[in-house]
């Protein structure tokens, strides 16, 4: 559903600025005032933000990778019980929680932004697979950060 950002009463306008495509839930959210304005307004401007600078590869990959931080942040931003994980000697913890993310190494391109970015890089993957032509991938303190700020509509 399109929403106007600034009330089409106040307005009288259909302009692209103003104007954001929400799923019914959220839309009914903004409408009640639950979603404020200026949230909504930043909200758009992380959307042109990610969506022009990212490939969907790599918009999906950060997906990934906030899903599995909020799996492992739990509700009420407690540690989640049912999402522990055994350590493995010589293998990154980053990389085998809620399991790892791995790509074949000349698919790195499709992910060059978000190295680049500094958001993602590559990490320890499984003992005996070194020689193999997998590279896994981890999120780095820049990319959590960037994902915290992105899950809470602030500016990135």
């Amino acid at each position: 559903m399109l929403a106007h950002i600034t009330p089409w009463a106040k307005v009288k306008e259909h302009t692209f600025d103003n104007l954001i495509a929400l799923c019914p839930t959220c839309h009914s959210r903004f409408d009640r005032g639950d979603i404020d304005r200026l949230s909504m307004l930043q909200y758009k401007a992380n959307l042109e933000i990610v969506n022009q600078r990212y490939t969907e590869t790599e918009r999906q990959l950060l997906k990934v990778f906030l899903r599995k931080q909020q799996m492992l942040r739990g509700i009420n931003n407690k540690p989640s019980q049912q999402h522990q994980f055994t350590s493995y000697t010589g293998v990154s913890p980053r990389f085998t929680q809620l399991g790892g993310i791995q790509i074949h190494q000349a698919m790195w391109w499709t992910i060059a932004n978000l190295l680049e970015d500094g958001l993602i890089e590559t990490t320890d993957v499984w003992p005996g697979l070194e020689k193999s032509e997998t590279v896994a991938l981890a999120l780095t303190k820049e990319g959590a950060a960037f994902l915290r700020r992105w899950e809470n509509a602030e500016p990135l």
